[in-house]
């Protein structure tokens, strides 16, 4: 979505009788060069939120490591961030002639469909390379991102943008005018609210009670490509697959729904039931405790081994005692005799 040339927004929810007029910019002109606009701060704070979630997620109900998944951050945030910006340029291709404008993403143009699907694939490269489970990894971040995706729209607010088409129209109480522009749908709120109601039902209802491990990955596809579906069609800035006639994040959105369905129904049917893992701290502590029954086993087998060679020398000197006693018994007549001989030959000799 790009940025309007002016640094103001103003809002007007007319009926509820309520308007806001924005700086788009947090900070402006800093040491002569630097601006921070809102937008980014509020993505930034989206950013923060979805990670400690999804970390909450891998560790205690996927029993990943932390340090592990910190990988996942470290290359999905970046090139989802590419994706986001690169689907907008190629949908809006013929505005993008220089590889400096196409770049420039401080001058606004994000598409989110392609930031979820580069960082989809991206999370799905790490997970082969770590060797995790794919579908219990997605589904670890689909919360989080939920949240993410709902907290990031009310930067499209302060930019006064991805609101509704003012052919279409809008009669309801909730009507939004921005900068004079109205009646329109607030369709950024329609879906920060739908991404909302999405983290909650991900979170508490369909983690709670996952039997398979993708369930809440196929949940998302279906709730945000549905929600995403109906939206877009109250648009005014969508992008284009085909000029004026198709929509590409209609077309992304329905075959996501579809696509969400089948993996639904697939893992239902054919899916490996699901086994709570214990959580990390658990697996080191039982390594721990394995580690140190090791090294005990390994030090009674050491004790063992001395000992045997003492007993095998005290049973030596036994038997050795025992034959001097029998040699001695065996002797002890042959002496006798020999004495007895001794002195019947010295009677004789007198």
């Amino acid at each position: 979505m790009p940025m309007t040339e002016s640094s103001k927004t103003f809002v007007q929810f007319r009926e509820l009788d309520l308007e806001w007029e924005m700086d788009r910019y947090l900070v402006k002109d800093l040491f002569g060069k630097l601006s921070i606009a809102w937008y980014g701060v509020i993505i930034c704070i989206a950013m923060i939120v979805a990670c400690a979630i999804i970390l909450r997620n891998a560790v205690k109900k996927e029993g990943l490591n932390l340090d592990s998944f910190l990988d996942y951050f470290i290359f999905a945030i970046p090139l989802g961030i590419v994706g986001a910006r690169a689907m907008y340029v190629l949908a809006n291709l013929k505005e993008y002639q220089t590889f400096s404008k196409m770049i420039a993403i401080w001058e606004g143009g994000l598409a989110i469909y392609g930031g979820v699907i580069v960082g989809a694939i991206t999370v799905l490269v790490v997970a082969l390379i770590k060797k995790h489970k794919v579908l219990a990894v997605y589904d670890a971040i689909v919360p989080g991102l939920l949240l993410a995706q709902s907290i990031g729209r009310w930067g499209n607010f302060v930019n006064g943008e991805a609101f509704g088409d003012p052919k279409i129209g809008c009669s309801l109480p909730w009507a939004m005018w921005v900068n004079g522009t109205g009646p329109v749908h607030p369709t950024f709120l329609y879906e920060s609210i739908v991404t909302l109601v999405g983290f909650l039902i991900a979170m508490f209802v369909v983690y709670r009670f996952k039997k398979v491990d993708g369930q809440v990955f196929a949940f998302y596809l279906i709730w945000y490509g549905v929600g995403r579906t109906i939206i877009e069609g109250l648009r005014v800035d969508s992008l284009w697959l085909v000029e004026n006639q198709l929509r590409l994040a209609q077309c992304i959105g329905l075959a996501s729904a579809l696509g969400g369905v089948a993996l639904f129904l697939i893992l239902s049917l054919y899916g490996t039931p699901r086994v709570a893992p214990a959580t990390a701290s658990a697996t080191e502590s039982a390594g721990d405790e394995k580690k140190e029954n090791t090294e005990e086993n390994a030090e009674d087998e050491a004790k063992g081994e001395k000992a045997e060679p003492k007993v095998e020398k005290k049973n030596d000197k036994k038997a050795k005692s025992k034959k001097q006693k029998k040699e001695k018994k065996e002797k002890a007549p042959a002496e006798e005799k020999a004495e007895q001989k001794q002195e019947k030959n010295d009677g004789s000799e007198n």
